[in-house]
């Protein structure tokens, strides 16, 4: 019986969510005409991607059970050292590289804080975001880090076939979070260890390793996000991905996944990304002062997840 509740639950959720998409495109368009057209759509587009490959990791972390607010100075570090070596002569694949891969070690090191040590996932990242936002001064100076680089600058802002390359990258980055999720055992261990640890650990997972794969994730989709964001703006700044944590968070739990872990899809996280981006833009096509934007955001939070902890403990008492 609880099965049943707890599938119909979910459709009802995926359901709303498309429907509340819909239903806000209309009123943006008609409220804003210019947001119909060609070039606002695909700056639209290009302008989420950032936000999305962050979420599709954030995704899996939720699932796990915990959250990373590291992402955003994941991604602000990352951009900082590629643009750095850049400007050193340094050969673009082994930039890329060693951007990709501070973001992994980073999403370990908070893996290994969580899992091993025991620390709410809250707490390890917010001090992993203080230590890297150090970390951006140093390498910084406390400037921008400007250049132009003609194979760097068409990550962020080329196309292929008519399509932003970021936006490629965030759809590449989406399928393969869903193969993961749906069809390995690796992604099948992170909803089981999302959604009971304990029963998990005596299934004969390793709720550790998955917390720390989980995070290792994270941290190398937002290093990827950083070098597009920096490959798009042609600069690195030390306030680079600056409330990218609170934007990836709320995109991933208005997308119907659970704060309580367990319960989510990265397809419903794409819906999540374009409803938060079509806020912003409606919200600056339309002239909304920007501190009303995080007034909105933030209740969008407190209301998403109020939803799902009511829902939840709703089919717990049925």
């Amino acid at each position: 019986m609880m099965g049943k509740l707890s599938t119909k639950h979910l459709k009802l959720s995926e359901y709303g969510v498309l429907i509340g998409f819909a239903v806000l495109c209309i009123a943006v368009g008609i409220a804003a005409p210019t947001f119909l057209g060609t070039r606002n759509i695909l700056n639209l587009l290009r302008q989420s991607s950032i936000i999305g490959i962050i979420a599709v990791g954030m995704t899996s972390v939720i699932i796990s059970g915990n959250f990373d607010i590291s992402v955003g100075a994941i991604a602000a570090i990352s951009g900082a050292v590629v643009m750095k070596l850049l400007g050193n002569s340094v050969p673009l694949p082994a930039v890329l590289l060693a951007g990709l891969a501070l973001g992994l070690v980073i999403g370990i090191c908070n893996g290994v804080v969580v899992a091993k040590f025991g620390v709410p996932s809250l707490i390890a990242t917010m001090g992993m975001t203080t230590i890297l936002n150090g970390a951006v001064l140093m390498v910084t100076g406390g400037y921008p880090i400007s250049g132009k680089y003609d194979l760097f600058d068409y990550i962020g802002n080329g196309y292929i076939l008519k399509i932003p390359i970021p936006v490629i990258i965030f759809a590449l980055a989406v399928a393969v979070m869903f193969f993961i999720l749906r069809s390995t055992k690796f992604g099948r261990y992170i909803y089981s260890v999302g959604g009971n640890e304990e029963s998990s650990r005596l299934s004969g997972i390793k709720p550790d390793r998955i917390k720390i794969m989980v995070f290792a994730v994270s941290g190398m989709l937002s290093a990827l996000a950083g070098i597009v964001l920096t490959s798009r703006l042609g600069t690195a700044t030390p306030v680079a991905g600056s409330g990218y944590d609170m934007d990836a968070i709320a995109s991933v739990v208005i997308g119907g996944t659970s704060v309580l872990g367990g319960e989510g899809s990265v397809l419903k996280t794409v819906i999540g990304v374009l409803f938060m981006s079509v806020i912003n833009n409606a919200f600056n096509l339309l002239g909304v002062d920007v501190y009303f934007q995080y007034i909105v955001k933030g209740l969008i939070i407190i209301v998403a997840v109020g939803a799902d902890s009511y829902s939840r403990k709703k089919a717990m008492r049925a």
